[in-house]
This record gives C-alpha cells, sequence and structure tokens, in this order.
C-alpha cells in the first residue's frame, strides 16, 4: 500500500525537476503580429562585412582532438586556412576563383602530398566532411547564412522560444532550408541554418547545417564567438565546432585590383612623341585623310583581370606533387 501510495509522490517530484533543469522560453522581440518580412530576414542573411581574419581558433572535427585553426576569407570566394595540431601543420587549404590548392601533411582522410587543381567544391568537403561550396563556406565564416539559389518560396515563418530564433522555411525545385535569424542590438543576424534535398521518393535528406552561437558585436558588425557545422550524417564523429579567439574584420589584404591603371595606355607626351614620317602626314606623297565614318571605331581594351592576394594560394614547398584531388 505504501508503494503505492509513494508512486505519485515520486512522479511528481521527477516531473518538478525535469521542469527545473528545462531552460526558461525566450519571447519574440515583437509583439504578437508584428514579426519580421521575410524579405526583411533574407536581407540580412548575407555577411555585413567583406573579409575576417581569424588568428586564433580552436577546431574539433567529430572526436578527434582539437586542433589550432587560422584562417583569411574574403567574398565572394576567397579562403585560406590551416589547422595545427601541437604547433605544426596538418592540413591547410586555400581557394579563389581560379582553383584551389591543398597541403595535406598528416590528415587521414587523403594522401600525404600537394594538390592543386581548377575551383572545385570536393577539396572542402573532403576536409571538413561537410558539402559546402565555397562562397557558401566564406559567407559561413564571415558571420553569413547561405541561401538557396533562386527561384524560391517562403513557405514557412515561425518563432523558436528554445534558441530565441525567427525561423524562414524556404522551397525551391528538389531542396529545402531553413534560415535562422537572432536579433542583437536591435538588428537581425543570420544565426544559421539547414539545407535538405528531396529525395525521389518525397522524402528529405539532409545536405548540411549550421549554427553560429554566441553573437556578439565586433567593430561594428555581429559575429559568433562559436560555430557548429554538421553534415548529412547525424553522428557525432561528423561534427565540426569552431570557437574563435579572436576576429579582425576587413584586414589589409594588399592590393588585389588590377595591377596598372589603363587610363594612360597608348599615350605619348607632348614632349616626347616622335615627329611624324612623310607617311604619317609630314611633307611629301601624304595619304588623304580618312573620311569621317569611314575609319571603324577603335576596339576598347580588355579589362585587366583583378589580381588575387598571395594569400589565398599555397605552394607545395616539402611534400609530394599529388595533381587534382577532385578527379
Amino acid at each position: 500500500m505504501r508503494s503505492r501510495l509513494l508512486a505519485p509522490v515520486f512522479a511528481a517530484l521527477l516531473a518538478a525537476a525535469a521542469a527545473g533543469c528545462r531552460p526558461p522560453e525566450i519571447l519574440p522581440p515583437y509583439a504578437t503580429g508584428q514579426a519580421p518580412e521575410p524579405e526583411a530576414l533574407l536581407g540580412a542573411a548575407a555577411p555585413k562585412i567583406s573579409a575576417l581574419q581569424v588568428p586564433v581558433a580552436k577546431i574539433r572535427i567529430g572526436r578527434a582532438p582539437s586542433g589550432n585553426l587560422m584562417f583569411l576569407a574574403q567574398k565572394p570566394g576567397r579562403f585560406s586556412g590551416q589547422i595545427q595540431i601541437a604547433g605544426h601543420e596538418f592540413v591547410s587549404l586555400a581557394f579563389n576563383e581560379r582553383g584551389y590548392t591543398l597541403r595535406n601533411v598528416a590528415a587521414d582522410n587523403l594522401p600525404t602530398g600537394f594538390f592543386a587543381g581548377p575551383p572545385a567544391d570536393c577539396a572542402i568537403q573532403r576536409l571538413l566532411g561537410v558539402p559546402f561550396a565555397a562562397r557558401e563556406l566564406v559567407s559561413l565564416v564571415l558571420g553569413g547564412a547561405p541561401v538557396l539559389a533562386p527561384p524560391y518560396e517562403v513557405v514557412g515563418q515561425s518563432w523558436d522560444p528554445r534558441h530565441g530564433h525567427e525561423v524562414l522555411r524556404l522551397r525551391a525545385p528538389g531542396y529545402e532550408q531553413e534560415l535562422r535569424f537572432a536579433f542583437v542590438d536591435g538588428v537581425w543576424w543570420p544565426a544559421g541554418g539547414t539545407l535538405w534535398q528531396r529525395r525521389s521518393d518525397g522524402q528529405l535528406a539532409r545536405m548540411w547545417s549550421l549554427l553560429h552561437e554566441e553573437l556578439h558585436p565586433v567593430d561594428g558588425t555581429v559575429l559568433p564567438r562559436r560555430t557548429r557545422l554538421a553534415g548529412p550524417s547525424s553522428r557525432r564523429q561528423d561534427l565540426v565546432i569552431i570557437t574563435y579567439a579572436a576576429q579582425t574584420v576587413d584586414p589589409a589584404l594588399g592590393d588585389s585590383s588590377a595591377a596598372a591603371s589603363d587610363d594612360d595606355a597608348g599615350w605619348e607626351d607632348e614632349d616626347t612623341a616622335s615627329p611624324p614620317s612623310d607617311a604619317e602626314g609630314g611633307e611629301g606623297d601624304a595619304s588623304p585623310p580618312p573620311v569621317p565614318g569611314d575609319t571603324p571605331p577603335a576596339t576598347p581594351p580588355a579589362p585587366a583581370e583583378a589580381a588575387i592576394p598571395p594569400q589565398f594560394t599555397l605552394d607545395g614547398a616539402g611534400l609530394a606533387p599529388r595533381g587534382e584531388l577532385c578527379r
């Protein structure tokens, strides 16, 4: 009889303990019916800075020991990063609009050596285990959240009281995406997202997810103190956690514009120009001047290709050349 009487008491105590451990719900920063418009949230998804340098960070990939990470990123698609273990280079990756270079010194998920090739996203996936495209990776390390390419439609919007996020749901042919936003100092900032691919049976298969945690002001913008990345698998060993110890916004990258201006190309100074010869309009059998309209217009010079800062290219010193990784 006593055990029967005590059972409800124990159940009530367990329920009270569980309720005490549950974090309190976070209320939305707006009144009922005053949620932000989807267009405003989508406009906030892109990073607000052009470049970021992280000289000190910790990275943990799965259950492996954490390593030291340093990287430099410049939008829309330039990145250079290195992971060190016990002060020694472990693996390095750099990519830009012309290609990628990868130095593998000790990572066991690919052969040791130096890899280089044209633009390819597989180098990122081989390194992190997450199928990010180059621009997606740069966007997220700059504090943004990659967004589905249009056309897409907004199919849902809600407030997540557990994380304190406004959640937007998008749908495009073959894909669905969830975007998360946090309200910091009166402004909406990207806080993460998840991308799913729709399989032939109609089910959604996760491609990747990311979560920016502990958003805080840094030099006029807002950046996370920690970022969690996950690929298609839900196993813990496939989770990537980056914890930032220092962040430098828009660092100097040198001259990444064209090497020379075309303003004076092809022109000579009046004091140094050679005098015209007879065939160029001097005395003698000069050719008649061309009739206006008979001479075809000069073809404008092609724009000079922008120089890529050397920070976004690696060399293969000390490593055996391995060719392309993405074949």
